[in-house]
């Protein structure tokens, strides 16, 4: 019998690398999730559902941030806005479902026009809403969208866009008012239209601050949000 000294290499598969643009986002997010754990975020809010969102919502702006560099193309950080009393998954993502679009190119380089989700998205802690008021209050204000959504048709979405350099460009920065990203504690009774706020609602709130840069800082104390 003949041995063949060489085993049949195609019983072999290497596993696929990682992307420079997944490498860049894991260690975007990574870098996010250690300097926000840093900053003692327990002092910011008596209200830990708060405190807990504002690490995961910082984690999707810095996802946004870097696929939005990776890919050198446009990318949205997409927040849940529709309101279905009729459709359980609209309900329950209502204002705390958050995910990143980034516009598709061709091969040449140019824009498609088709919005392409990038991940199956983040949903912020029970009882925990994106607050559209709070965000605009001395704030850019914010825009929609309509897109399609992992497991549902086409949603309202607010959208906060980075262009391919990283930079914040919608809602643009007026003067020395930069986009901000508010949450608050919450609920939403059957029927309603809007989360109701639980507790001292100056105190069940916190959020962060987005740069022209891209770049994020957390509000120190809930009362610099409504400054």
């Amino acid at each position: 019998m003949k041995i063949n000294p060489f085993p049949d290499r195609r019983h072999f598969r290497v596993a696929p690398a990682f992307t420079l643009v997944e490498m860049l986002v894991v260690i975007t997010i990574i870098t996010v999730m250690l300097t926000v754990g840093s900053l003692g975020l327990r002092n910011l809010s008596k209200a830990s559902g708060v405190s807990a969102g504002l690490p995961v919502a910082e984690a999707v702006f810095a996802e946004a941030r870097a696929i939005a560099i990776g890919k050198g193309t446009r990318a949205r950080v997409l927040v849940h806005a529709t309101n279905d009393r009729n459709d359980e998954l609209h309900r329950e993502r209502f204002l705390r479902y958050l995910a990143v679009a980034y516009m598709e190119l061709d091969d040449t380089g140019n824009e498609t026009g088709n919005w392409i989700i990038a991940s199956r998205g983040s949903k912020l802690p029970e009882n925990v809403y994106f607050s559209e008021n709070l965000s605009e209050n001395n704030a850019p204000n914010i825009n929609t969208m309509t897109i399609e959504l992992p497991g549902r048709s086409s949603t309202s979405c607010y959208y906060y866009e980075f262009n391919a350099e990283g930079l914040v460009t919608d809602p643009a920065v007026v003067n020395n008012d930069v986009p901000r990203f508010v949450v608050m504690a919450g609920g939403l009774p059957p029927g309603a239209d809007e989360p109701v706020a639980t507790g001292d609602g100056k105190k069940n709130m916190g959020g962060f601050v987005i740069w022209r840069s891209g770049r994020t800082s957390v509000f120190r104390h809930p009362d610099q949000i409504e400054q």
